[in-house]
């Protein structure tokens, strides 16, 4: 994009998004937090992995 005109944001000198250099594309802000399927996910795995060991307490297994 060019330099002198506006950005699709509305700016008009342009944004960082916009007028980053492309050799960076790590220039983006990290996303604040996990996405909602990771999230499940790991609320998933937490929820199985206390089963089976409830489980093994339950048999007697270690």
């Amino acid at each position: 994009m060019d330099k002198g005109k506006e950005c699709k944001h509305g700016l008009k000198q342009g944004c960082v998004y916009c007028h980053a250099p492309s050799a960076t594309p790590a220039a983006r802000p990290p996303s604040k937090r996990p996405s909602r399927s990771s999230r499940l996910s790991e609320q998933m795995n937490d929820r199985m992995t206390n089963l089976k060991k409830r489980l093994r307490q339950i048999r007697g297994e270690k």
